[in-house]
C-alpha cells in the first residue's frame, strides 16, 4: 500500500538512516556466508566493502526524495548520485559476478532490516528501492565491461607492438572445427602473401618432410590432458611460394574443456634461421679444426717415431762423448714431450667427436702407478720438491698408462704454478669405495670466474696466475686429466684460496673385486 502520509514516509527514511550500521553488518554477513559465491571469493573481504556505506546513504536519500509528489528533480538527483557512485567504485580487474551479487545482498539486507525494525515501506518506496539498486547494478556492469574491454584492447595493442618489434608471429588453432588462423608474420615465415588463406593441411604441407612426423607427434602430444597442454618445438619450413627453407621456434599451449577434450591451441612462431645458420657454421668450423688436429697428429707421429728410435740407438751404441750424450738425451726428452703433446691432441679430438678417452682397466696398485709418474717428474723438475703421502691400499682396477698420464698432468700443473721455494704435496688415501688423489701447491689463487672453465680445452694460465710451463703450453693438461678421471667413472674437483693454496682432488672408484681400504 502507498497510502501512508508524508510523516510516515519521512520516518521510514529517518529510521533507516539511524540503523545504517545494522544494515551494513547484515549485508557483510550475507556476502561472506553466500553459498553461491565463487569458491575463491567465499569468506573473503567483500568487493564493495569500502563503497557500501556511501551507496546505502544514496539509497536512503532516494527513498526520502520519493516521499512527495512532484519531486522528480530530487529523485533524479538521487539516481544520478547512485550511478555516479557506481562508476567511481568500479575499478579495473573487479569481479563483475561478485560486485553484482553484493549489490543484490545490499538490497536484501535493507529489506530484512526494515522487517526487523518494523519499518513499513510503501509501494512507491519499494519500487524506488528496487529501481535504484537495479540502476546501480546496471551501471556497474556497464562500467566493468567498458574497463575490461579497454584493458583488453590496450593489452592487445601492446602485444601487437611487442610481436611486431620482435618478429614474432601469432597463431590460433581451433581443434574442434579444425580452423587455423595466422597473422601476417606467420604467413611471411611460411613463404605466403599476407592475404593468403591458410588451413591445417596447408600448414602440414609447408613443414620439411624430414620434420613433419615429429611436428605432428608434438601437436598430438600437447592435445593429451596429461601433457599439461605444453607445445614447444623447433623445425624447418619450406616456403610454399618462395621455396626458401627456414627454421622456426614454435611455442604454444592447448586448452581443454571440462571433459578434458582439447578445444583450442594458441601460440607464437619465431624465425630462428639466422641462429641455426650461425650454429651450423660454428659446428663446421669446430669439425674442420678437429679433423685438422687429428690429421696433423697422425702425420707428426711418423717422423717423431724415427727421431725417438734414432736418439735411443745413439745413446746405447753411439760411443758418444759426455757432451754428445747430453745433447742426444735432450733430443730424446724433447721427443717424449712432443709425443705427449700429440697424445693430448688425439685425446682432444676423440672428446670433441663425442668419444670418451679409451681405457683398458686391469688389476693394479694406484700407489705404484702414481709413484712411478712422480719419480719421472722429479727427474725433470728437480727445482720443485714433490712430496708423496701414501695411505691405505691402492688396489683396484685401473688403466696404468692413463692413470700415469692423469697424475703427471695434475702434478705438472701444480709444479708450474707453485710458489718459489715451496713444495708440491701429493696424497693418496681411501674414502669408502673410492681412492682420492690430492695434489696441492702453494701459489696464486685461481680467479673464481676461471674455475667454471678450468677443465675445458685450451685453458692456459695468465701471466698473473703462474709461470710458464717448461713442457706444455696448449692448455690441454687439466682437460685430459679430467677426461681420464671421467672414463674411470670418477671426477676431479678443485679448491683454491689465497691463504690455503690450490688443491686438485681426483676421486676414482676402485671397481676392483676384493679391494680393501
Amino acid at each position: 500500500m502507498d497510502d501512508a502520509g508524508p510523516l510516515a514516509k519521512t520516518s521510514a527514511a529517518s529510521r533507516l538512516r539511524s540503523c545504517k550500521r545494522d544494515v551494513l553488518d547484515r549485508w557483510t554477513r550475507r556476502v561472506l556466508d553466500d553459498p553461491r559465491a565463487p569458491a575463491p571469493r567465499r569468506g573473503e573481504r567483500p568487493v564493495l566493502v569500502d563503497a557500501a556505506p556511501a551507496l546505502l546513504e544514496h539509497l536512503i536519500e532516494a527513498l526520502a526524495a520519493s516521499r512527495l509528489a512532484g519531486e522528480d528533480a530530487a529523485l533524479r538527483g538521487a539516481y544520478e548520485r547512485v550511478e555516479d557512485h557506481a562508476r567511481r567504485c568500479v575499478t579495473r580487474g573487479r569481479c563483475i559476478e561478485a560486485a553484482l551479487r553484493e549489490l543484490s545482498h545490499l538490497r536484501a539486507a535493507l529489506l530484512e532490516e526494515c522487517v526487523a525494525q518494523g519499518i513499513a515501506l510503501g509501494a512507491g518506496e519499494a519500487q524506488v528501492l528496487h529501481a535504484v539498486v537495479d540502476a546501480s547494478m546496471w551501471t556497474s556492469a556497464l562500467e566493468i565491461e567498458r574497463a575490461t574491454r579497454a584493458a583488453l584492447e590496450d593489452s592487445g595493442a601492446r602485444l601487437r607492438l611487442a610481436t611486431q618489434a620482435g618478429g614474432v608471429g601469432v597463431w590460433d588453432y581451433d581443434t574442434v572445427i579444425g580452423k587455423l588462423r595466422w597473422d601476417d608474420r606467420c604467413r611471411e615465415v611460411c613463404g605466403l602473401e599476407p592475404a593468403s588463406d591458410v588451413d591445417y593441411e596447408l600448414f602440414l604441407s609447408a613443414i620439411h618432410p624430414d620434420d613433419r612426423a615429429r611436428v605432428q607427434e608434438a601437436v598430438l602430444r600437447s592435445q593429451a590432458p596429461e601433457s599439461g597442454g605444453e607445445y614447444s618445438i623447433e623445425y624447418r619450413l619450406v616456403g610454399i611460394r618462395d621455396g626458401i627453407e627456414r627454421w622456426v621456434c614454435v611455442q604454444g599451449r592447448t586448452f581443454f574443456d571440462a571433459t578434458g577434450r582439447s578445444v583450442r591451441m594458441i601460440g607464437t612462431a619465431i624465425d630462428i634461421s639466422d641462429r641455426k645458420r650461425a650454429e651450423a657454421a660454428r659446428l663446421d668450423d669446430l669439425a674442420f679444426r678437429d679433423r685438422f688436429l687429428a690429421a696433423l697428429s697422425h702425420y707428426l707421429r711418423t717422423p717423431l717415431t724415427a727421431v725417438t728410435l734414432a736418439s735411443s740407438t745413439l745413446v746405447r751404441h753411439g760411443n758418444l762423448t759426455p757432451r754428445q750424450a747430453t745433447s742426444v738425451e735432450g733430443i730424446a726428452a724433447s721427443a717424449r714431450r712432443m709425443a705427449r703433446t700429440i697424445d693430448d691432441l688425439l685425446d682432444l679430438t676423440r672428446s670433441c667427436f663425442g668419444d670418451s678417452i679409451p681405457i683398458a682397466r686391469r688389476p693394479g696398485n694406484l700407489h705404484v702407478l702414481c709413484k712411478g709418474a712422480i719419480d719421472e717428474l722429479r727427474a725433470t723438475r728437480a727445482g720443485v720438491p714433490i712430496r708423496l703421502d701414501l695411505r691405505g691400499s691402492g688396489a683396484g682396477l685401473w688403466d696404468p698408462e692413463r692413470i700415469a698420464q692423469m697424475v703427471t698432468n695434475l702434478v705438472q700443473n701444480a709444479v708450474d704454478h707453485a710458489e718459489p721455494g715451496s713444495a708440491v704435496r701429493v696424497a693418496i688415501r681411501p674414502r669408502g669405495g673410492d681412492v682420492l688423489i690430492e695434489v696441492h701447491n702453494e701459489g696464486p689463487e685461481i680467479a673464481p670466474e676461471r674455475l667454471a672453465t678450468l677443465f675445458e680445452p685450451w685453458q692456459q694460465a695468465s701471466p698473473a696466475e703462474g709461470r710458464a710451463s717448461a713442457g706444455r703450453g696448449l692448455g690441454l693438461g687439466l682437460f685430459i686429466a679430467h677426461q681420464i678421471a671421467r672414463a674411470h667413472g670418477g671426477v676431479i674437483e678443485v679448491a683454491s684460496q689465497a691463504e690455503r693454496g690450490t688443491t686438485f682432488t681426483a676421486r676414482l672408484p676402485r671397481r676392483g673385486a676384493g679391494a680393501r681400504g
